[in-house]
């Protein structure tokens, strides 16, 4: 799940404002919000799927987003193991000390993590050894040419043996065509996410709309 902002008939696109927002010191008010509103459509659709949401390396240091993360979650009776916080390295707080006890505050509220952009950098491998993680979402710019590139093929094999002997999800980004798919799928991958998948939308996918895929 990705924040945009809809102004008239257009969209803004998280990129596009969360710098900003940053800079003002607002973020973490923003990813309060978005998480309200997910989970108000949750419970307004009843949703039973898993809902993944990018949060900003500024929400980890607010000293009382734990507590009220967690008291939203039960104002919505939204159970703890179905929401998937992403890490990514290209942002992550530098302190890992302090994401490290980030992580295991809400692991021990039950809530579980992903790690996005499995592979853009070296720090990947180290998250995945030092932190509890359920989900690796592997680069897309591994997936984009996976039927034509033996190097990217290779990456994306081992990432998912790596994963399998810890008993860790895999997630293919950027999926755009049938090829891609198909040849993830023979990898073994156990979810794909993108344009081929499913296009963006307000709404929640359903299992049935997706075919088992995210």
């Amino acid at each position: 799940m990705l924040m945009r902002i809809q102004i008239e008939n257009g969209i803004i696109a998280a990129n596009d404002f969360i710098d900003i927002a940053e800079t003002l010191g607002i973020v973490q008010k923003l990813d309060y919000i978005l998480l309200r509103k997910a989970f108000q459509k949750i419970k307004e659709t009843n949703y039973k799927g898993i809902l993944f949401v990018n949060l900003s390396p500024r929400s980890m240091t607010v000293k009382d987003f734990i507590e009220n993360l967690s008291a939203l979650a039960k104002e919505y009776k939204i159970p703890p193991a179905n929401v998937v916080f992403e890490l990514t390295e290209r942002d992550t707080v530098k302190n890992l000390s302090i994401l490290e006890k980030f992580v295991m505050r809400l692991r021990e509220e039950g809530f579980k993590f992903a790690i996005d952009d499995f592979g853009s950098g070296f720090s990947s491998y180290h998250y995945i050894k030092q932190f509890p993680i359920d989900y690796i979402k592997i680069e897309g710019d591994f997936i984009r040419n996976v039927s034509t590139n033996r190097i990217d093929r290779a990456f994306i094999k081992s990432i998912i043996t790596l994963a399998k002997e810890l008993g860790v999800q895999t997630i293919g980004e950027f999926v755009e065509d049938e090829s891609s798919w198909k040849e993830l799928s023979s990898f073994g991958i156990d979810y794909g996410q993108g344009y081929y998948i499913a296009t963006p939308s307000p709404d929640f996918y359903t299992r049935e709309e997706t075919a088992g895929q995210v």
